[in-house]
């Protein structure tokens, strides 16, 4: 069997329910304290109040990534989410994601990610992030690091 090689585009009206199902599915896995369905329509609500980005990687017609990019000011864009399926962590597919975010960037990429998360913060810190700052994520209280990339 031979895999299907992966797609980047932008995302469309119809491939909402895919990424609500692929961002539940990845944060229940990372951290299952929360129920994210509950958490969707203000995680998709608040994406189009920033005016993000949405991005997908896709293998054939499955969406297995995500990447949402927010707008900060013209030289600073946030990066609001990168979520990738289980079965594609550690494919490559994050960094073909991230890679997208950095062509984007014109200055500063920003990002937060839960101090919990460490195999995210070895991710971003191989992408050449660097921690700035900690703080605390203010829908679920828990412990925050603040990461920059500069171009």
């Amino acid at each position: 069997m031979t895999q299907s090689f992966v797609t980047l585009r932008a995302a469309e009206p119809q491939d909402e329910p895919a990424l609500r199902t692929l961002w539940c599915e990845t944060w229940a896995a990372t951290y299952p304290a929360f129920d994210y369905k509950v958490r969707w329509p203000s995680m998709w609500l608040k994406w189009q109040e920033l005016k993000a980005e949405i991005h997908v990687a896709a293998r054939g017609r499955d969406v297995v990534g995500l990447l949402v990019l927010a707008p900060v000011s013209e030289e600073v864009l946030l990066l609001e989410q990168i979520t990738l399926a289980l079965a594609e962590q550690g494919s490559g597919t994050a960094h073909l994601l991230m890679t997208i975010a950095k062509q984007k960037t014109r200055t500063l990429l920003k990002l937060s990610v839960n101090a919990f998360n460490k195999r995210a913060i070895r991710f971003y810190e191989r992408e050449g992030f660097v921690r700035t700052a900690s703080g605390v994520n203010v829908a679920s209280g828990l412990t925050t690091y603040d990461y920059e990339w500069r171009r």
